[in-house]
């Protein structure tokens, strides 16, 4: 018989590359000039993101029907958390959910601005003390973060309400924390990142391309100082571990809910964004990608080589690598197109990340910079101080975008932008919504008693601040609310009908109503979008001319 041996903890971690039961040295936790960041950058992008939205109207529908539903989590009759669908990644509607607590809020659309605000500030935090690992001085580290945070694209996605910034400060957070366990060999570090890509993932779907080259960074980091294959498996599985477990209820969630496991990836908004390509070459999908770097993040022209070179001339592992997820935030726009996932991956908007992941690598270079380390900074302050005016002029022309050209027209003119278009033909404002809200505010007080397709209405209820009084898709669920929209009389006392006739369920099997044409549904108040009628007592649908659309509507 054998005996057994015994391997002290400390022979058994002798060839760990890692600190491993020990915090090695790292920078002095400053938790006040980490709140100093998030409350300055928070607050900015909040008050300007106020001006933006609530007095030059430069706002988009997407994010007030994913507020709406944050609203209807709490204040919806009966309140649910099915509110927030499958439209959106959970995430994105989920964590602003908190600040919808308040119907002032929401009704004010101060709760707008808040929901980005609060996540770009948290992202600011992130690079401030990447920043100090880099052992960039205070006043360069001040300086930077002013221009990075002053740049056009990085100000009008904190400020207006939309979702980008959720999971781009979690991203941020997680390359940070990688960012520090290769300055510190802190396995901590690693876990953290692991962490915030899980969160990440239900945030933001395109998060999981650069979780996926970040699990092979942590491996390809680890091979490269000697790590034996114990040690590489079980760091990139425990890193790793919190987003296949989230990925995989959310899969399983889409399978027993939609009797579809990946209808998160292929019917979500992030497969079908606005701006349209019918159909795109690849000399065009290349032209798309450069200009896209070359007028969003011009930054990463001059970033991407340097990491690279940096990365095989010198050994910097970690450069090397930045150089591939730089090179994979440039790339994955037009792998979108290329995988069928979207039909408009060059918006302007996903030169964001690009622009931040540059950013995170210039940094990295002042680190390694050694005695250099102020030039480069420097440099980086130079670059990002020369993008905004260039940025900017760019939105005002740039082909594919959502309301970059109407944000850059505010700003310029200081006037409302209500009925303006934006380069891709959508309208903006929401003065149609505001004046239906306020009349339904005034004059409706039965909770359930207008009928509506809230999928088409959200703007409307998000105003009124009162979901309860709308008796909406969520309420419960598409079956009920069908049979209520058959015979309304029975069940509500007006409806709300969008004119938008091809998108509004209701106002599909009302054509009539929706125009204001129904003699049987007199109309009580209109906007130019939207319509409001009573349902007299007894009212009977099933008019002949109807039939089909009845048909339709059941099928």
């Amino acid at each position: 018989m054998s005996t057994p041996v015994i391997i002290h903890t400390r022979d058994r971690l002798a060839g760990v590359v890692q600190s491993v039961g020990r915090r090695p040295a790292d920078i002095e936790r400053r938790w006040w000039e980490s709140l100093a960041v998030f409350a300055v950058f928070t607050g900015g992008y909040f008050w300007f993101g106020y001006w933006l939205v609530v007095d030059m109207h430069v706002v988009g529908f997407e994010t007030l029907d994913r507020l709406n539903r944050a609203l209807m989590v709490w204040h919806n009759d009966p309140p649910k958390l099915s509110a927030i669908g499958f439209d959106y990644p959970p995430l994105a509607t989920l964590l602003v959910a908190p600040l919808a607590l308040s119907r002032g809020l929401a009704r004010s659309l101060a709760l707008v601005p808040l929901a980005s605000a609060v996540f770009a500030g948290l992202t600011m935090v992130a690079f401030n003390t990447m920043l100090r690992r880099a052992q960039v001085v205070f006043p360069l580290r001040v300086v930077v973060l002013l221009a990075l945070g002053a740049n056009p694209l990085v100000v009008l996605y904190a400020a207006s309400g939309a979702r980008h910034f959720i999971w781009i400060s979690l991203v941020v957070t997680a390359l940070g924390a990688l960012f520090a366990w290769y300055v510190t060999a802190d396995i901590r570090f690693v876990m953290i990142a692991g962490l915030a890509f899980s969160i990440a993932a239900l945030a933001g779907y395109s998060s999981l391309v650069w979780f996926l080259l970040a699990a092979l960074m942590i491996g390809g980091i680890l091979a490269r100082l000697g790590s034996d294959g114990t040690e590489v498996e079980g760091t990139v599985v425990g890193f790793a571990a919190p987003t296949v477990y989230v990925i995989a209820l959310w899969t399983a969630f889409n399978l027993l809910l939609l009797h579809h496991p990946f209808a998160w990836i292929t019917s979500s908004s992030d497969a079908a964004s606005s701006g349209g390509l019918d159909s795109i070459s690849v000399v065009e999908l290349l032209r798309a990608t450069g200009e896209l770097v070359f007028w969003g993040a011009p930054l990463a022209i001059v970033v991407l080589p340097v990491l690279v070179f940096t990365g095989l001339a010198r050994g910097n592992a970690f450069a090397l690598w930045l150089g591939v997820l730089l090179a994979g935030a440039i790339l994955m726009p037009a792998g979108a197109v290329a995988l069928k996932l979207t039909d408009s991956p060059m918006l302007m908007r996903n030169a964001l990340p690009i622009l931040l992941i540059a950013v995170i690598g210039a940094i990295w270079l002042a680190r390694s910079a050694e005695g250099g380390n102020t030039l480069v900074t420097g440099l980086l302050v130079v670059g990002l101080l020369v993008s905004i005016p260039w940025t900017f002029q760019a939105m005002k022309t740039y082909r594919y975008q959502n309301l970059e050209s109407s944000f850059a027209a505010a700003v310029s003119s200081r006037e409302s932008q209500e009925g303006a278009e934006t380069l891709n033909g959508e309208t903006i404002g929401f003065i149609s919504e505001q004046a239906m809200a306020d009349y339904i505010v005034n004059n409706v007080t039965r909770t359930n008693s207008i009928l509506t397709d809230n999928a088409q209405t959200y703007g409307v209820m998000l105003l009124t601040g009162r979901p309860d009084l709308f008796f909406d898709r969520v309420d419960q669920s598409d079956g009920p609310w069908k049979k209520a929209a058959t015979d309304p009389a029975r069940y509500v006392d007006y409806m709300l009908l969008s004119t938008n006739t091809s998108a509004d369920l209701l106002s599909r099997l009302y054509p009539g109503a929706a125009t204001g044409s129904d003699g049987l549904l007199p109309v009580v108040y209109r906007t130019e979008r939207y319509v409001l009628v009573q349902i007299p007592p007894g009212y009977t649908f099933g008019a002949t001319s109807l039939e089909a659309d009845q048909t339709e509507f059941s099928s």
